[in-house]
């Protein structure tokens, strides 16, 4: 019980953390950007009040 995990599983290398890493930020990062993107339909103008939404999910 020390705390946060510093340090991978046992099975797994740290190339595999690290690529783990990558893609969830890619997947955060993407999220974020679609749901703020200024460049939107007229249609999808209800967006920017529910953007937070897919954010804090």
């Amino acid at each position: 019980y020390g705390g946060g995990a510093n340090s991978v599983a046992h099975g797994y290398t740290k190339g595999v953390g690290l690529s783990a890493e990558i893609i969830g930020t890619f997947v955060l990062v993407y999220t974020i950007f679609s749901a703020t993107d200024p460049k939107r339909n007229a249609r999808d103008s209800h967006i920017p009040v529910l953007a937070p939404l897919p954010i804090g999910f």
